[in-house]
């Protein structure tokens, strides 16, 4: 045998060539690995700050379309009102020219000897106040206010016999549910 040759430093050196060779590629890997990690964290973060700006700009336009929708809300609720003082007002136009035909119609029916002391009107009808001679002419008031197109369904309330006769009638108004024409010009 030969005793002389030693192969141990041959493998020795190998084996280091070997281990450099490994942890240098470990090295690498691990770099490229945390330069990856790198990468997709840097892309994350680049993205949620772009959704961010996004996610801003959307809230920016979702508050200005809210201060646009109440500013509709409230040029609606103007709106509506408007629109419930015009009918009013449409109302008190097409009601003015039946209470001028129904106080005409009233100083042209009542009888001589009748006077009244007070007038109410409500929607439904028109209460009078007043004093008679005698209670027969209270009762041709009462006939010639049914007669009349204005006026309808005469009621005596409260009757005070003396020397007078004061009382407290009421009568309903006929109101049709459309407003009449008025013919200029014609009595």
């Amino acid at each position: 045998m030969i005793s002389g040759i030693n192969l141990l430093p041959w493998r020795d050196e190998r084996r280091q060539r070997q281990r450099r060779t490994a942890i240098t590629i470990a090295a690498i890997f691990f770099s490229a690995t945390l330069m990856g990690l790198a990468g997709v964290w840097w892309k994350q973060n680049a993205d949620i700050s772009y959704q961010n700006s996004r996610n801003q700009f959307l809230k920016q336009a979702i508050s200005r379309v809210e201060r646009q929708l109440q500013e509709i809300k409230d040029i609606q609720k103007r709106k509506e009102e408007l629109m419930a003082r015009m009918e009013v007002i449409n109302r008190l136009q097409a009601e003015r020219p039946k209470l001028v035909r129904g106080m005409m119609e009233l100083a042209t029916s009542m009888p001589e000897g009748i006077f009244f002391s007070s007038l109410k009107r409500t929607p439904d009808g028109i209460s009078f106040t007043g004093v008679a001679q005698s209670s027969s002419r209270i009762s041709a008031l009462m006939e010639q206010l049914t007669g009349t197109p204005s006026f309808d369904r005469p009621k005596l309330d409260l009757i005070n016999v003396g020397e007078t006769q004061e009382f407290e009638l009421w009568v309903s108004s006929t109101q049709s549910g459309e407003p009449e024409e008025i013919n200029e010009g014609k009595p």
